[in-house]
């Protein structure tokens, strides 16, 4: 499952959106030098539950990412953050930089730009050195070694003059030039998605302001409040979101925001034992979903059947859709759409 680091400044209110994003699911808290907190954060989809029916399974295993933050470290606090701390963030997958709501959107946009500032300036911190090493490659070493330090000089030259420029630093760089700068665990390079913390009062129009502006990437979460929901019974919890005027769990909007912002798409697998379901890369093929079930139907690859979630619940059963000819059958570099049942058949 994708790891999620947050990060924000003192005032936005990190500690209290991961609580409200992970609940009663805190699986280690704290740990190490840094005082980490951990936790899991599922997705909720009501899709899952007439899925187990369709398929009679026993349980239902939803998609989920892992969250941490470590207390007491902030960006944008006016001194040089802890290195460690900063260390760790390298490593996660993805980030939600949390920004506070005191203000209304425009603050938090504001907010936002000097958290992705300060971003940068630890990204050219690592970049500047390593540009030197490289030039200094170029004129000693084999042959081979001395190009490809070269071509890895281009691509960090280009990096570094698109921070300095303020502009996204991976914009019309090949595939292959992204994976060459794994290595350096550039925050900048990162999916970020933004938690809005927003006052309670206030947490209805600003939704609905970043939903006008189109910020799928951003979700707004009253933080103090729903942090606490987890400790009331479901029907009192429920009462308090709708007070709230805020879409469903803050987990669920926290998760769509990032389903969003890493562009990935959701299919699903069932049998009898268990549903799941999976994240995918858009446009990824039907070959890569078998890859992320398990390595093995990748390699013994034969076919897939794929159809629409909506239309198998609707029927009732695999087997009514087969005998409708609604049941696609489609080859490894099948593009799988949002949302599909992927029941893969391979040679063991």
């Amino acid at each position: 499952m994708p790891v999620i680091a947050l990060a924000g400044d003192f005032e936005a209110g990190v500690e209290a959106v991961f609580a409200a994003a992970a609940g009663r699911h805190v699986v280690a808290a704290p740990q190490g030098r840094l005082g980490v907190q951990t936790g899991a954060m599922s997705l909720p989809d009501p899709r899952l539950h007439d899925l187990q029916a369709v398929f009679r399974a026993a349980q239902t295993v939803p998609v989920s990412f892992t969250l941490w933050h470590a207390p007491g470290h902030a960006l944008a606090a006016g001194e040089p953050p802890n290195a460690e701390w900063i260390g760790r963030l390298r490593t996660a997958d993805a980030l939600l930089l949390v920004v506070s709501g005191e203000g209304g959107l425009q603050a938090a946009a504001d907010c936002l730009d000097a958290l992705r500032t300060e971003l940068a300036v630890l990204d050219l911190a690592v970049l500047e050195p390593a540009q030197q090493r490289l030039q200094e490659r170029l004129t000693s070493g084999p042959r081979i070694e001395r190009r490809e330090a070269g071509e890895q000089l281009a691509v960090v030259t280009r990096a570094r003059e698109a921070l300095e420029a303020n502009r996204p630093m991976l914009e019309g760089l090949a595939p292959q030039a992204v994976v060459s700068l794994r290595g350096f665990g550039l925050l900048s390079a990162k999916p970020c998605a933004v938690a809005c913390n927003a006052p309670d009062d206030e947490a209805t129009d600003m939704n609905a302001r970043c939903v006008a502006a189109g910020r799928d990437d951003w979700c707004v979460v009253a933080a103090a409040t729903e942090a606490e929901l987890d400790d009331l019974p479901d029907e009192d919890a429920a009462a308090f979101r709708e007070d709230l005027g805020l879409p469903g769990l803050a987990a669920h909007r926290v998760g769509q925001a990032f389903r969003t912002a890493l562009d990935q798409i959701t299919f699903y697998t069932g049998n009898t034992r268990s549903v799941n379901a999976w994240l995918l890369p858009r446009g990824a093929t039907a070959l890569d979903a078998a890859g992320a079930v398990h390595t093995d139907l990748a390699a013994g690859f034969i076919r897939a059947d794929a159809v629409a979630a909506d239309d198998l619940i609707a029927a009732g059963s695999m087997a009514a859709l087969r005998e409708r000819g609604q049941l696609h059958r489609v080859g490894r570099d099948y593009e799988v759409s949002d949302g599909e049942v992927i029941q893969v058949h391979f040679s063991r």
